[in-house]
């Protein structure tokens, strides 16, 4: 028995009434096709059950349709969670597949691994969220190779090849809501030193507290790199002050679930004693009574928009001319109550 025909791009073609060059863009969903032929071409696909022939497309295009995002391993990592999910629906729309790779090494270790990854499955592209997108040694790495790149909320935020939110300004909001029930003495916990996050957070925190006349104290301020129970042993310092903060911005939420255990211990009361704002909006926050008031940071539309990104301006080499940066949004809960004299 005759084995029967695999339709090919020149068959849709044929039946759609358009040039091969045009089916070929629709496989590929490039937004620049008339709609009128989007319809004809899609029209003939299901008319003649055409499959796409992947292998094909990778030996004719040398591409692997493959885009790598990068993270740092960690338990409890929702951000790299958050940013996978939004990379995988927009590559999902544009054809694309994502390579995830959890990181446990750094310095020389870091590049082995990446050259590795490259050398065995030839990404197309690469997400870096931080701390990576800071790496130096592998920014250079990934230049020198001439794979492109986007970045997710780096410091230098100059450039064409990075998203990020407006975190400046969404901390900003979140301390004049503190003021604005009262709070004068406003403490600031931070253990993002080195990184955008917590340089921004705290800048929206001095902005907010300069345009309301307050002065900083910056007993009230604790500033550190990560360690282990280094919020705990801040908070721990800061109620404990002769005149303590009535409120407390902590630059995530993590962070903030720790201050509520160091309240408690101290018979203070959230929010009648303490108020306390976070930053994230990380699923944590699901288990805090009472519900914190935090800022959420936009980060499966980072990864959304860094991934569209990736693919759209530097593997497909469109005239990408906006760059859509998600916003953060401030969320009203019930961990902050107004000034009790």
């Amino acid at each position: 028995m005759k084995e029967a025909k695999n339709n090919t791009i020149h068959d849709v073609a044929r039946v759609a009434k358009v040039s091969i060059k045009t089916v070929s863009r629709i496989l590929n969903n490039d937004p620049r096709v008339r709609e009128a032929n989007v319809v004809k071409v899609k029209k003939a696909i299901i008319e003649l059950n055409y499959k796409m022939d992947f292998n094909a497309r990778r030996l004719r295009t040398k591409q692997s349709y493959l885009i790598a995002v990068l993270y740092f391993d960690y338990r409890g990592n929702f951000y790299a969670n958050m940013v996978i999910g939004g990379a995988i629906s927009a590559c999902d729309e544009l054809g694309y597949d994502v390579l995830i790779r959890p990181i446990k090494y750094s310095g020389e270790n870091l590049m082995s691994s990446v050259m590795h990854m490259i050398e065995r499955s030839n990404p197309d592209g690469f997400i870096l969220p931080p701390p990576l997108c800071e790496n130096q040694l592998l920014l250079e790495l990934l230049n020198k190779k001439n794979i492109p790149l986007v970045r997710i909320s780096p410091c230098d935020i100059n450039g064409n090849d990075l998203v990020y939110c407006d975190e400046v300004s969404a901390t900003q909001k979140a301390i004049q809501h503190l003021i604005s029930l009262g709070h004068t003495e406003i403490g600031f916990i931070n253990y993002l030193v080195g990184h955008a996050a917590g340089n921004w957070r705290y800048e929206g925190y001095k902005k907010a507290l300069a345009e309301a006349d307050i002065k900083e104290r910056p007993e009230l301020v604790e500033q550190h790199e990560y360690q282990a129970n280094i919020v705990e042993h801040a908070a721990r310092r800061l109620l404990k002050l002769p005149n303590p903060p009535t409120a407390i911005f902590t630059t995530n939420d993590a962070s903030a679930s720790i201050i509520y255990r160091v309240a408690s211990q101290l018979n203070k009361k959230i929010p009648y004693d303490l108020s306390v704002m976070g930053f994230d909006d990380d699923p944590v926050v699901e288990y805090l009574w009472p519900p914190l008031s935090t800022v959420r940071q936009p980060v499966t539309e980072l990864g959304y928009e860094a991934a569209k990104l990736l693919i759209r301006k530097f593997i497909q080499k469109e005239d990408v001319t906006e760059i859509v940066n998600p916003k953060c949004e401030l969320l009203i809960r019930n961990s902050c109550g107004p000034l009790i004299s």
